[in-house]
């Protein structure tokens, strides 16, 4: 009698757990919920301006708007002229963040697509008196990249363009346009008294 107490129980601790299931009607626990966060996706999500005057200041109340474009895209930042009619003196250093562009047209700013495209900042001059003229002595953009945890891109995180920009910008030359590639490299800084087919 005590030895078939034993065998009952032997058997039973035994039992397969699909046995189990059948027996009692109820399925095993699910698997715990992943905990592996989505890869890191990287955008575009600030942008500071540098401008180093010559030696002719730009004047107050003479105006300066400036542009970050993907090129192919559309305008991602900008600083309105309202903004900067400050007095740049001469031989000095002028830095300013730049707004989101508030308007239609808005381009990309995932990090993928600039890295594709490449960006063009514009700094469009309107002088106040016909005769201003503004001396340009160095223009770089520091761009800020993060992915969607808030955290900086590894190398990209606070990457600084260096143009190699230097000219006068007056009623008849009023832009300077920089161009860099999708390394974030500078390509090409130039003074035009039009701009057209930039994005």
């Amino acid at each position: 009698m005590i030895g078939g107490f034993i065998s009952v129980s032997a058997h039973a601790q035994i039992l397969k757990p699909e046995i189990i299931k059948k027996k009692t009607g109820q399925a095993p626990p699910p698997p715990p919920p992943s905990t592996q966060q989505p890869a890191p996706v990287y955008s575009l999500t600030g942008a500071r301006v540098t401008l180093r005057t010559g030696t002719d200041n730009k004047e107050f109340p003479s105006q300066v708007t400036v542009y970050l474009i993907v090129k192919g895209s559309g305008y991602i930042y900008w600083q309105p002229g309202e903004n900067l009619r400050n007095e740049m003196r001469s031989n000095s250093t002028n830095e300013f963040g730049l707004d989101k562009w508030p308007y239609g047209g808005v381009g990309s700013y995932a990090l993928s697509e600039l890295q594709k495209n490449g960006l063009i900042l514009l700094i469009y001059y309107y002088p106040n008196f016909l005769t201003d003229a503004w001396k340009v002595a160095g223009i770089s953009v520091t761009i800020e990249v993060k992915d969607q945890y808030g955290n900086l891109h590894p190398s990209l995180g606070n990457k600084t363009i260096t143009f190699n920009a230097s000219g006068f910008l007056n009623l008849s030359d009023r832009y300077f346009e920089c161009r860099a590639d999708g390394n974030f490299e500078p390509v090409i800084a130039s003074i035009k008294d039009k701009v057209s087919g930039i994005y």
